[in-house]
Formats: C-alpha cells, structure tokens, sequence
C-alpha cells in the first residue's frame, strides 16, 4: 500500500474508481509537471461561503512495501543455529509437518515525492446543503469519497451538481462537489478529511470538515 512517509493516513495503491468523470474545462497539457490548487473560496447552494486556508504544507516522500518470506531454523540457547550432521541449519516444522515460515515486511523508498496540504478545519452549518469548490490543474485528479468509521452516520457525500452522480474524478481545470445531510442533533463528533490528489499523487489537498448541530 502506497504511505505518506511520517503520516498515518494511506492514500491507497492509487484509487481504482468506477465514476462518471466530469467534463473538463480545460485539459491542459498533460506532458508537464502535474499541478492542483484549489479557489480559497467555497461555496454552497443555500448562499453561504467558506473560506479554504492552509494549516501545514508537507514536502513528502513515498514509500511502498514488499514481504520477505523466510524459513524459520532452529536456535540453541545462545542464539546461535543448530546445525544437522552435515552441518546444515534444522529448519523448525510446524504440527502440520510444515516448515514455519516467518513473514517480515520491508518498507522501502520509492524515490517518489510530493507535496501535501493539510487544510484547516472548516465547521459547516446544520442544514444540508450542497458545496462547490473550483479547482485548477493540468493533470487527471482524484477526490474518493471518504468513509464514516463502523457504527457512524454517514452525513457527508460525494456529489456532482452538474450529472446528478458523483464528482470523484477531473480533469484539468474543473469542480468539486460534496453535499451533507441536515444535523438535528448536537455537533458531528466525527470530522471528514476529503482527500484531493492529481493521479500521480504529487499533490494532494487534505480538506476537514467537520458539522454544527441545530440543538448546540
């Protein structure tokens, strides 16, 4: 699984997703450097508007992993290898007769880098509404809908005004849609990272956002 070096998020082996993409504005010129930025205004159906800041900006560097799959032998007291009479290393079989295999795995560098931002948390208002924000770019982009955690409402939700689908893929310039569903209850206690990545992963957006609640 691909990793950001020094963060506990994955960004996953990159995202195989089944989508309608949107139209592009403009392509632009997929032979250079892939680049995303994104308006530092978003807004929403219902007329309110909110304001996109940067908390941390990360230079990051990829890693990958690989398993190495190797016998386990026998050790005497010290440490050291029993060898058989030939001189051998005794590998150490398991109750079903089988050699015991010991699974470590390696993490290595890809040499691949990118940058990331981490965007400031944006508390959205209790009623459900449905948010744009415009993005630039002369690559392909990503944006997978994130997933509430076991036993959590899902309350936020990929969403393209334009198709009635879903806006999880671009190209070039372009926007991004979400939409929440209304809060009755008090604060969500769960926030959403909505991840925005070019397809080679070189830039990614991290955007948080968390809920009111008509009872706070």
């Amino acid at each position: 699984m691909k990793k950001l070096l020094g963060f506990a998020m994955a960004v996953g082996a990159l995202f195989t997703i089944m989508s309608c993409e949107e139209e592009a504005e403009n392509p632009g010129d997929f032979n250079l450097k892939a680049e995303l930025t994104l308006d530092s205004i978003m807004t929403s159906t219902l007329g309110r508007s909110y304001v996109l800041e940067e908390e941390a900006v990360f230079d990051t560097a990829y890693t990958d992993t690989y398993e190495k799959r190797d016998t386990t032998f026998e050790t005497d007291a010290d440490g050291n290898f029993v060898l058989d009479g030939n001189g051998k290393k005794i590998p150490v079989i398991g109750g079903d007769g089988k050699y015991i295999i010991k699974i470590d795995t390696i993490t290595f560098r890809t040499g691949k880098r990118g940058v990331y931002h981490k965007m400031k948390m944006i508390t959205l208002e209790s009623p459900a509404d449905t948010f744009t924000i415009h993005l630039q770019s002369n690559a392909k982009w990503r944006a997978p809908e994130p997933v509430a955690p076991e036993g959590k409402v899902q309350w936020f939700f990929n969403y393209n005004l334009r198709t009635g689908g879903n806006s999880l893929t671009g190209n070039g310039d372009g926007h991004f849609y979400f939409r929440t569903l209304r809060n009755k209850n008090y604060a969500r206690k769960t926030p959403v990272s909505q991840e925005i990545f070019t397809s080679d992963s070189t830039v990614m957006y991290q955007l948080n956002f968390g809920q009111a609640g008509e009872r706070d």
